[in-house]
Order: structure tokens, then C-alpha cells, then sequence
């Protein structure tokens, strides 16, 4: 295993990438709050914006045009900004209370974060979940070995994904620049294009995350003809996102890192 010589930082998304395998807790409860109001979001609509602030999360799927249609058929107008606000504010407290049980590592997670910080690269961190949410998964993460130097969430910033400040803020606070030296994994479009726009690497992880939506025993069962179309499209669809590599899971990731530290070093 080569000793990594030019990259700064590697900055992880949480559920789907280190932890909560399938990023299962915040799926269920977009399903959830939109079900006691009789209206019906399949997983495939509420996995969509996966990544965003979730506040922005709401905010796309109300907007779905199936859901809009839906909205209008019972509530007899459209939505508005204060019915975001009211699914948000039982979203929250919600999702914060079962974000605990998702906190487990997802495999090589907490191998690939020593690796990196045994050789002195900073471990940052972005997510779409806020400060109450976070609270609840770091306790139970860093009990089982996952110990991150940066941690901003998206209520720390002006705006979360696809926008650039979470990832500069963790560059604030880690002291880590340049940009071209540091590198963005996550699970989603919505990391992708966050890494895009700070300028930094991409990795896009497709069979641990929100692409693929099972959790890992779930993908262990699965029929491996349907799991390697599903890897396929969501290996393509995170390619077009802009994402400059794209592996399987973090315990893909030692082998992209060493080509990525190749490249910047022969820049």
C-alpha cells in the first residue's frame, strides 16, 4: 500500500457513504410525513433528492408532478412554501430520532478513514442532515471506531447542496487547501456536483448508497443479474454527474485515492 503524497483531505458524505448502508432512515421518513397527510411518494421519488439540505429534500418532492397532483386532488390548490415549512417541522425531530439506528459503519469505512489519518490526511466531512440530526449519529459513530476531524452539516452553511460551502468550510476549519488536492465521496448527484463546484475530486459510490437503496444485507440477497444492471445505471448516472471516478463502496476506494495522488503529483 503506497503512501499517499499529494492529497491534503478527503471530505465523506454520511448515510450511504460511511454510514447507514443503502441510506435507509432518511427515505422512510420523507415516505412517513407525506402518508399522514394522504399523500403517496414511492421510494423511487423520495430517494430522488437524495443529498440536498433536508429542507430542499421536501421541497423537491412536493414538487414532483406526481405529488403536486396529488396535492391538488385532496387539498384543492396547490402547495406552498408553509406547507414545506410544516412537513419540515415534523420531518426533523423525526428523522433525528431514528438516525441513531442507522449509525452503523458501513464496511471499510472506519479502515479507510485510519488509513488516511495515520498518513496525516485530514478527514472531513458534509452532509444534508442538521445539527440535532448529527448529534444523535456521532456519539454512536465514533463509539464504533469512526472518528472524523471536520464535521459540517447543512445547517452550518447558506445553503447545502449542490453548493460549494460545506466542503469550504471543512477546508476552513481543517486548514487544508488547495482545492485540487482534496477529494469529495459521496453517494449521490447532489455530492457530485457539490465536489464540482468547489473544484475539488469526485468519487461517487454507487452499491453502498442511495442509488441502489438496499441495505447490505438486503444486497447480499439480491438477484446479482438486476444488482449488476442497477450498478451499471447508477455507475453512469454519477458518471454524468461529473463524477471523476466511481467504485462500488469506500472499501473500493484505496486503489482510486492512489491514482488520484499520482495525478495531482504529476501536474
Amino acid at each position: 500500500m503506497n503512501k499517499l503524497k499529494n492529497i491534503k483531505a478527503v471530505i465523506f458524505d454520511w448515510a450511504g457513504t460511511i454510514v447507514d448502508y443503502g441510506c435507509i432512515a432518511p427515505a422512510q421518513v420523507f415516505i412517513e410525513v407525506f402518508r399522514k397527510r394522504g399523500i403517496t411518494v414511492t421510494i423511487d421519488e423520495a430517494r430522488a433528492p437524495m443529498g440536498l439540505a433536508k429542507k430542499d429534500h421536501v421541497r423537491a418532492i412536493i414538487r414532483c408532478e406526481s405529488v403536486e397532483k396529488q396535492w391538488i386532488s385532496r387539498f384543492g390548490q396547490i402547495s406552498f412554501e408553509k406547507d414545506v415549512d410544516e412537513i419540515y417541522s415534523e420531518l426533523e425531530p423525526a428523522l433525528s430520532m431514528i438516525v441513531k439506528n442507522y449509525s452503523e459503519p458501513i464496511p471499510g469505512a472506519v479502515e479507510l478513514i485510519n488509513l488516511l489519518r495515520n498518513q496525516g490526511i485530514k478527514v472531513g466531512s458534509t452532509t444534508g442532515y442538521v445539527a440535532g440530526m448529527m448529534d444523535n449519529i456521532l456519539p454512536h459513530a465514533i463509539a464504533k471506531g469512526l472518528v472524523i476531524d471536520s464535521v459540517v452539516n447543512s445547517s452550518e452553511v447558506p445553503a447545502g447542496r449542490p453548493a460549494p460551502w460545506m466542503i469550504y468550510r471543512n477546508c476552513e476549519k481543517m486548514d487544508v487547501f488547495p482545492l485540487i488536492q482534496i477529494i469529495k465521496i459521496g453517494d449521490t448527484v447532489a455530492d457530485i456536483q457539490e465536489g464540482n463546484n468547489a473544484g475539488v475530486w469526485t468519487i461517487g459510490l454507487t452499491r453502498s448508497g442511495n442509488e441502489i437503496g438496499l441495505s447490505l444485507e438486503e444486497s447480499e440477497k439480491a438477484d446479482p443479474v438486476w444488482l449488476s444492471e442497477k450498478l451499471t445505471f447508477a455507475r453512469q448516472k454519477l458518471l454524468n454527474a461529473g463524477a471523476d471516478f466511481v467504485a462500488e463502496g469506500v472499501w473500493d476506494c484505496w486503489p482510486i485515492l492512489e491514482e488520484i495522488d499520482r495525478r495531482i503529483g504529476s501536474r
